[in-house]
């Protein structure tokens, strides 16, 4: 399900529910929630819940707060990928993906990164010019 919302006549937002549901599923999962404790927690039935989560229905503002404090994750991290641009909402992604390495494993993963991003910027321009 996706919807659209035209603001000031100018700019067009559409909302990917489908992609928020399955973020909110994920992040369900790491917590060890089930369906049917999360949703006493939002006050909502298991079906609601399971629609939210494949993206068959939208939510209120209301409900979506409720979904991330449940959670405990800001409400920009289940919206990452409808951000254009949002290196917070990517930093807090990554950080909760690394909550639970260890010492070793954190640094593992940030050389892996750094070689990563040294890497992509040394072969974007060889990219561009076979792109054409």
């Amino acid at each position: 399900m996706e919807q659209k919302f035209l603001f000031g006549g100018s700019i067009t937002m559409s909302l990917n529910y489908r992609t928020i549901g399955k973020r909110i599923m994920t992040i369900r999962k790491k917590n060890h929630l089930s369906q049917l404790m999360f949703s006493e927690l939002i006050d909502k039935s298991p079906a609601y819940v399971s629609y939210i989560e494949t993206g068959k229905k939208s939510m209120s503002l209301d409900t979506f707060v409720q979904i991330a404090n449940a959670l405990h994750v800001p409400t920009d991290i289940l919206l990452a990928e409808q951000l254009t641009g949002s290196i917070i909402a990517a930093s807090q992604e990554v950080t909760m993906l690394m909550k639970d390495c260890s010492d070793f494993e954190r640094l593992v993963i940030t050389d892996m990164v750094k070689s990563i991003k040294a890497t992509l910027r040394e072969h974007n321009p060889i990219l561009k010019r076979t792109d054409r």
